[in-house]
């Protein structure tokens, strides 16, 4: 009997397992983090409807929206974690936008509120305009993207072929402007600098480019040493049909950077491509042509080696190598 009594015992223990009756696990712990959008020295800004991010080890975990006073709160943040606080988007006010801004190396503790402040700059702006065949390009897609940070902003051209960025973060840009999907874009850059202390952010006007639908022809150039070359920077791209001797020509950008493009619209064809380097204080300017000695295309001071490239029109035709290292003057 004595058995039978304790074999019964142990079952409805087991069973009371089983059906959930067992004392509760303790909760895992988590933490909150209380944001609040501030200039450098601590002031605070009082910004409604920017979207903020909370990303711990290589995943969000959590995503709040400040209030009118620029504050806002995560909550269930798992703990032990280090977590970066990031803006996702911030409300356009023209030259007045601010920069995106994060702060990072937040210790999230269990059952506790850690309170920080997000640092904003003003951002820089670039403005300028896209012009077509039949006149002002409107409702381009255009992108501007940080070449240093990978960050990208989005805008679309008016019915003037005009377009505005504002709130960009500091560093080298790649300007974008899609006809459509599928079309190759027009591509430029520039560089900016978002507000530093008491020096404003940077306010760029470029020239308007002209934007086609497609491009038969991008010619690309590269500084040997792989470091910024001021030759490259403003340089001039003639490129000539070998058959017929018509010529156009285009400049690369006058952004300081260790590789430059240009873009063609141009029948089909066998082009000669020439490249007019920029004088600077140490080196002279020079004439070039694309060649491709030792099977390897590359810029050459002989026109005798140079090679004509083949351009298909509606197709995507990429041509170009380095550029030779220019002697002192």
């Amino acid at each position: 009997m004595r058995q039978i009594i304790g074999t019964t015992l142990v079952a409805a223990l087991a069973a009371a397992t089983l059906l959930g009756l067992a004392p509760p696990a303790a909760a895992a712990e988590t933490g909150s983090i209380e944001v609040q959008l501030a200039t450098p020295d601590g002031t605070a800004i009082r910004l409604a409807d920017v979207e903020l991010a909370a990303i711990g080890t290589d995943v969000v975990v959590g995503n709040a929206t400040t209030d009118a006073d620029g504050t806002a709160t995560f909550t269930g943040i798992p703990v032990p974690d280090t977590v970066t606080v990031t803006t996702r988007q911030l409300p356009p006010h023209g030259a007045e936008t601010y920069a995106p801004g994060l702060r990072s190396g937040i210790a999230v503790r269990g059952g506790s509120t850690v309170t920080v402040t997000v640092p904003l700059v003003l951002g820089a702006t670039v403005q300028g305009g896209v012009v077509g065949p039949s006149g002002p390009a409107a409702g381009r897609l255009m992108y501007a993207w940080n070449e240093d940070t990978s960050q990208v902003f989005r805008t679309t051209s008016d019915s003037a072929g005009q377009y505005r960025f504002v709130g960009l973060s500091t560093g080298p840009y790649r300007i974008e402007a899609y006809a459509s999907g599928t079309a190759s874009p027009a591509v430029w850059k520039t560089r900016v600098y978002q507000q530093r202390g008491t020096i404003p952010a940077s306010q760029v006007t470029l020239s308007r480019h002209y934007a086609h639908s497609d491009y038969d022809l991008t010619v690309f150039a590269a500084s040997t040493s792989r470091k910024p070359s001021p030759q490259l920077s403003g340089a001039s791209v003639v490129v000539t049909d070998a058959a017929t001797g018509a010529s156009f020509s285009t400049r690369f950008s006058t952004l300081l950077d260790d590789e430059q493009t240009a873009q063609f619209q141009i029948p089909s064809g066998q082009y000669v491509v020439e490249l007019r380097t920029t004088a600077t204080a140490t080196t002279p300017a020079r004439v070039l042509w694309l060649g491709r000695p030792g099977g390897v295309y590359r810029y050459v001071t002989d026109r005798a080696q140079a090679v004509p490239v083949r351009v298909v029109f509606g197709g995507f035709n990429g041509w170009g190598g380095a550029v030779p290292e220019a002697a002192s003057r």
